[in-house]
């Protein structure tokens, strides 16, 4: 191999290591962001990134030379976007990111959206509006309770009291349809069906997700919209490899099967259903079979109000950790090793340790 071969080889594999630093393949939402590393050294003079590691080479990570615009960071340094100058960067994961000008803020909601509008006022989905008091928001031009609030006698909005939905964020669960088989993906359909575990059908470890990093501990009401990550690999790959998948959005009939992109979720609903039971819904649309079977997968439909009926048992996310044993334990005088008449299980389980969730 000649010497010119071993360079491109080695500068192939230092730009790999260079370009790790900086993530670029986060959802975009109204500008484009990548996500840096601490360890990244910024050039504040001329606005670029440069990585060198103790060799003649050097790369440089900056906006397309021509378009006018600056890399632009949020105030910590941990995200970066191409940004006119004088503007700054605002937003986070959890909402979105916008450049802005001095005097504007970052406003609006999941609901409306979020545009840069001036301090003082919040966006609506339309246009900036007069911010609205009482722990309200303004959607389409209107003061409105935020979701999962309701108005109360004083004009505040206040979340019902002693009642929640029992799912949270970023814990895991399995779904028990109505068939009496688990809900899972199928190897060799290549979609989701509710079916017996075979060589080619697992089933599936679910988490509910409000944003891609699927932040942990938010309760999960019957008006949020939700993405559905499937933590679990194939029958013949492993949850390493294939497991953190996205329940895709598929419609009219097509099977819903997975995808690796957030953007390509299928955004779906859970709310309480008969007593011990929920039922799985759509967010803009609704969930039905998708056709006839013994082993039914489930479709987006156009009815707003279908969903189908589910158990859902919240299990460990990761089956090796310790803090497992807290998830249930046998009421007292009972005898062997437990079962459902013989346990109680915490419900707090999962809201006291969102560390062991965070790192999931």
């Amino acid at each position: 191999m000649n010497s010119f071969a071993l360079e491109f080889i080695f500068i192939s594999l230092w730009l790999s290591f260079a370009l790790g630093a900086i993530r670029t393949d986060l959802q975009r939402k109204n500008v484009e962001v990548a996500e840096i590393d601490k360890n990244a050294h910024i050039d504040q003079e001329n606005h670029e990134i440069v990585f060198r590691e103790g060799t003649d080479f050097e790369d440089v990570f900056r906006c397309t030379k021509g378009s006018g615009k600056r890399l632009t960071f949020n105030a910590d340094r941990s995200f970066a976007a191409c940004c006119a100058p004088g503007q700054r960067l605002l937003g986070s994961l959890d909402t979105a990111f916008d450049c802005c000008a001095d005097g504007h803020a970052l406003t609006g909601s999941d609901r409306a959206g979020y545009r840069c509008c001036p301090t003082g006022l919040s966006y609506d989905g339309i246009r900036c509006s007069p911010l609205c008091k009482n722990g309200k928001v303004m959607v389409d031009g209107k003061c409105i309770c935020p979701p999962g609030t309701a108005a109360t006698v004083d004009g505040t909005c206040k979340r019902p009291t002693g009642c929640d939905s029992g799912i949270i964020t970023g814990a895991c669960y399995v779904f028990k349809m109505e068939n009496g088989h688990t809900f899972g993906y199928d190897s060799g359909q290549l979609y989701y069906s509710a079916a017996g575990h075979s060589n080619q059908h697992r089933f599936g470890k679910f988490k509910f997700c409000k944003n891609e990093r699927c932040t942990a501990g938010n309760s999960v009401d019957p008006n949020d919209a939700v993405r559905i990550k499937d933590t679990q690999g194939t029958i013949t790959q492993s949850s390493e490899t294939q497991g953190n998948r996205w329940l895709n959005k598929a419609s009219d009939g097509n099977h819903v099967g997975r995808t690796t992109r957030y953007e390509d979720a299928g955004l779906f609903t859970i709310t309480k259903w008969s007593c011990g039971k929920y039922c799985l819904g759509g967010y803009e649309d609704g969930i039905s079979y998708a056709c006839p079977s013994e082993t039914p997968s489930i479709t987006f439909t156009t009815d707003r109000q279908a969903c189908r009926p589910v158990e859902i048992f919240e299990v460990p996310c990761d089956i090796h950790a310790l803090e497992n044993n807290c998830m249930w334990e046998k009421v007292p005088g009972a005898c062997g090793p437990g079962n459902s008449n013989s346990c109680q299980c915490s419900k707090g389980w999962g809201v006291t340790h969102l560390g062991y969730l965070d790192v999931q």
